[in-house]
């Protein structure tokens, strides 16, 4: 017996090339696996790094201290501009290139976030105005603000537990040739 599958018709707003974009990008994503990194201490902030990375590509840690000197100076001009010493770094490696994101937080309960982008991550720029982080920079950045929320908002500022609460959607390693989750 074959089976029907039944296609959502798209919303007539959506039609032609705007749902063929949408259908296209739908078939293209795949999730890239976050590696949280130990933490980055300087005197008066902590840091937390994370890379991302696309099919086929791989990082070193000569690449993370060229994105940290990066991060760093960004770091310091949101200190200067408020920041309260805690921020989150996602050096993203994809296809076309490297972009990382530089997020603190600051007072008022707000956020500062700066993008750069390059084809390496020794050409690092500032990223034009407009740009925002893409679906997997923004899913480290979902999970820091909940994080931050949790431990230093909503809790008696448990500095070690928000350090500790890291974002890792690596494979799981197979032991052994027996399958993870088994």
């Amino acid at each position: 017996m074959q089976q029907t599958v039944s296609v959502a018709s798209p919303d007539p707003a959506l039609a032609g090339a705007a749902a063929v974009a949408l259908t296209g990008l739908a078939e293209a994503y795949r999730p890239r696996p976050v590696t949280p990194l130990m933490p980055w201490r300087y005197p008066h902030r902590l840091v937390k790094p994370y890379v991302v990375t696309s099919r086929g590509r791989s990082w070193d840690d000569e690449m993370v201290a060229t994105a940290r000197a990066t991060a760093t100076r960004q770091l310091e001009f949101d200190d200067a501009m408020g920041g309260l010493g805690l921020g989150v770094v996602v050096l993203h490696l994809f296809d076309e290139g490297i972009s990382l994101v530089v997020q603190t937080w600051s007072k008022d309960f707000r956020s500062r976030l700066s993008l750069f982008s390059g084809l390496a991550v020794d050409d690092l720029r500032p990223a034009p105005t407009g740009v925002a982080p893409t679906v997997w920079e923004l899913e480290v950045l979902t999970h820091e603000r909940s994080s931050y929320v949790h431990h230093i908002l909503n809790a008696e500022v448990d500095i070690e537990a928000w350090l500790d609460d890291a974002l890792d959607t690596r494979p799981a390693p197979k032991l052994d040739g027996i399958p993870s989750g088994t």
